[in-house]
């Protein structure tokens, strides 16, 4: 409780989550604009595809630098090398860390879209399940690279190492995977898909979206061929469980294997 109450000090204090939550409420606000003119069966359906299409372009940029630059602060700042010398360990330090800016970055855009939420209700047929759904995916987006972002920040001695590793991070998750698996799809058969889903799923941009458009019934699973059979492997929430587990495990554990390399740099 006492790092997530710092976490928050610290946090509020700063410009930068602020400014991250400005432009997700102005994106917010003129997604809405664009939408309010939808039919009213499905126009909250298309809106929170548009929403959340608009997302994952900026909420995993936003997350991976403020989760980082928090790191980077303590270093700066030495507390990080007052507390892992005198009080604990970096497991213990980067644990507490972990738990206290998740806490801290979803409680700001989780509040702000449990707002908006009222707002939707004067322009759509409000869906319950269906909000759920989005905030869901937003949640897991969120948790996933504030983790990465952790890591970076970790492993990262300097502000302008950390924004270039923060922004070569985004392109290689928005850009440069996709264009990996555009390559590589024309090699896909029906003896190797299930190998090549496992890697596309791993992605979550990819999984996630994979996951709200099920649950707000764009995409079914009930009538698929049996190549498409092979490729779903799995239920779209245990895609999105599995990205969850093995991205924040593998950003934990890499953050501590590799942070005494980062600090020879």
């Amino acid at each position: 409780m006492n790092y997530i109450w710092k976490e928050w000090k610290e946090q509020s204090r700063g410009k930068g989550i602020w400014l991250a939550l400005l432009m997700v409420i102005l994106l917010s606000i003129f997604i809405l604009l664009e939408a309010r003119t939808l039919p009213s069966e499905h126009g909250f359906t298309v809106f929170l595809l548009s929403l959340y299409e608009m997302n994952i372009f900026i909420l995993p940029l936003l997350s991976i630098f403020i989760a980082s630059f928090s790191i980077i602060q303590e270093k700066e700042l030495k507390t990080l090398m007052i507390l892992t010398t005198k009080k604990e360990s970096f497991l213990s330090f980067l644990f507490k860390k972990s738990i206290a800016v998740q806490s801290v970055i979803l409680g700001v855009f989780i509040a702000w879209y449990f707002v908006f939420a009222v707002v939707m209700k004067f322009f759509f047929y409000f869906n319950v399940s269906h909000f759920m759904a989005f905030l869901m995916s937003v949640i897991f987006l969120i948790i996933i690279f504030n983790q990465i972002g952790l890591f970076l920040g970790s492993i990262c001695n300097t502000r302008m190492q950390l924004i270039g590793a923060n922004i070569f991070t985004w392109f290689l998750f928005v850009y440069l995977a996709d264009l990996l698996f555009l390559y590589l799809l024309p090699s896909v058969t029906y003896d190797n898909v299930q190998l090549f889903s496992v890697f596309f799923f791993l992605d979550p941009i990819h999984a996630i979206p994979f996951y709200l458009e099920t649950s707000l019934g764009v995409f079914s699973t009930d009538h698929m061929s049996r190549l498409m059979e092979k490729m779903v492997w799995a239920s779209p929430v245990m895609f999105i469980v599995i990205d969850v587990i093995v991205w924040v495990a593998l950003s934990f554990v890499f953050s501590i294997l590799l942070k005494g390399k980062g600090d020879r740099v």
